[in-house]
């Protein structure tokens, strides 16, 4: 069991990479313009406006990230969904040349005319396949001579992202061995599903298999519905809280027999971006799982990411985690933690 699950993990990883190299060769007509405070101008195609920067892709200098108060005008006839702080969502191409302080939103029937200091992202509207798609790769490695202990990670995601909603796809391993004791395993793959409402509300599932073996889980199946709110939505940060239901399936590593629980789910996500370069980021989110069915049992789960760019899209990641259950299975740990270092390439 342990070695299919690890093997999945992989084949998924792969998948993601291969994604990656198609995704690479899809070349599309640039001809947005942006116009600069200082009068340069730059032709282009707009990847996005998020957490304050604007990715722009060019044929001679490769994509840029450049500041969102930098930029006087903004030029494009593609179709763009723009978000504003206050919830509000906006379709059409986009042009900034009427006023240096608002952006026009030339929709199919009206034209909306939004002030930029409101706008928190704008997300290109795409027909096909490769357009839409983004994510990231991860790779780290740990060893020390002393101990004769080690850590393998490796990582991935991908995102497709349409008007009205958001799939992604994670997947996680993490592999710690020490000379004479059985490896430690913690290994996830999550499927998520999010569809955006009316004034910051959200709602979504997600389904996913996870394995812990220091928590004493081999493999756990997980099912999940919720809904959500945005409390915090700027050009620097979010925040959002979701309330829900899960359904899970656990098998363990010792002789216990399968369980299946019908749990409670409360989360809360925090996103901070720094686009002064270098460009830095954190990422934490915090899940808890009071049980329904198993009265009493509570499980919590916290990550933190902090991500530093060292060149345009490569990223050095520092990342924890820690895991706790309160009826943890016969023989196992009641928590697990961990603190990993990676590079991690962000397409």
């Amino acid at each position: 069991m342990k070695n299919f699950f690890s093997k999945h993990i992989i084949r998924i990883c792969l998948i993601i990479i291969s994604l990656f190299i198609l995704s690479s060769t899809s070349v599309a007509q640039r001809t947005d313009i942006i116009i600069m405070n200082n009068g340069d101008h730059i032709t282009g195609e707009i990847k996005k406006l998020k957490f304050g920067i604007v990715t722009f892709k060019t044929d001679d200098a490769g994509t840029l990230s450049i500041q969102w108060d930098k930029i006087r005008h903004l030029i494009s006839k593609d179709i763009f969904e723009v978000d504003l702080q206050d919830g509000r969502i906006y379709f059409g191409s986009l042009d900034t040349t009427y006023s240096v302080r608002q952006m026009a939103v030339k929709g199919k029937d009206q034209t909306k005319f939004l002030f930029k200091t409101y706008v928190v992202t704008i997300t290109p509207i795409k027909d096909t396949f490769w357009d839409i798609l983004d994510g990231s790769i991860k790779l780290g490695f740990n060893f020390t001579k002393s101990t004769e202990t080690g850590q393998f990670t490796l990582g991935g995601s991908a995102k497709y992202r349409r008007k009205i909603d958001n799939t992604e796809l994670n997947v996680n391993s993490i592999i710690s061995f020490q000379e004479n004791q059985e490896s430690s395993r913690r290994q996830d793959l999550t499927l998520t599903y999010q569809r955006f409402l009316v004034h910051k509300w959200l709602a979504g599932g997600s389904i996913g298999l996870e394995q812990n073996t220091e928590l004493g889980i081999q493999l756990r199946a997980i099912t999940s519905v919720a809904a959500g709110y945005s409390l915090i939505h700027s050009n620097e940060d979010s925040f959002y809280g979701l309330l829900g239901l899960s359904i899970n399936r656990e098998t363990f590593t010792d002789t216990t027999e399968a369980t299946t629980n019908l749990e409670g789910l409360l989360a809360l996500n925090y996103q901070l971006f720094i686009y002064d370069a270098p460009k830095a980021s954190l990422k934490t989110d915090i899940i808890a799982f009071p049980g329904i069915t198993d009265w009493g049992r509570i499980r919590v789960n916290y990550n933190i990411t902090l991500s530093w760019e060292i060149i345009i899209d490569l990223y050095w990641e520092l990342s924890g985690y820690y895991s706790y259950d309160n009826k943890p299975t016969s023989g196992a740990s009641s928590d697990d933690y961990y603190i990993n270092t990676a590079v991690k390439y962000v397409f």
